[in-house]
């Protein structure tokens, strides 16, 4: 599909248009993942036990207190990063085209925290991949 094709699908499928920033690749990227997790059921308890478990570790060997806590240090293209805000757990992807929060695209780490807290933040040191993060 083109990128006309996809944001008709995208309009059909969420009922709102797909973020201005998204390109062609980026919508065939949330749209697919989008289904796979309905085709599934979302994530198994078994891999949503495995995230847990990697989170305790972490927090047992780093002594770490804040409650923002990344999955992976290195952002590549499919990193996932959970972080505790707002009484919510936010969900939030890197994709080679950029960053997906809430089935909206933005162009950094630093955009999403803006738009999750409302102000100005270092989106890698919000998120906890540089010292002295920030719950």
């Amino acid at each position: 599909m083109d990128a006309a094709e996809l944001r008709g699908l995208w309009r059909q499928l969420k009922g709102v248009h797909p973020p201005k920033t998204f390109t062609a690749r980026l919508m065939r990227v949330a749209l697919a993942w989008e289904v796979q997790v309905k085709r599934s059921g979302g994530e198994s308890t078994r891999a949503r036990r495995g995230w847990l478990r990697v989170i305790s570790n972490r927090i047992k060997r780093s002594g770490e207190s804040r409650v923002g806590i990344t999955f992976v240090s290195d952002t590549v293209d499919g990193t996932r990063i959970l972080k505790k805000w707002g009484g919510a757990t936010h969900e939030v992807f890197i994709t080679g085209q950029g960053v997906m929060w809430n089935g909206q695209g933005y162009s950094s780490l630093s955009a999403v925290a803006r738009a999750m807290t409302g102000t100005n933040r270092n989106g890698p040191k919000f998120f906890g991949l540089r010292e002295g993060g920030q719950s």
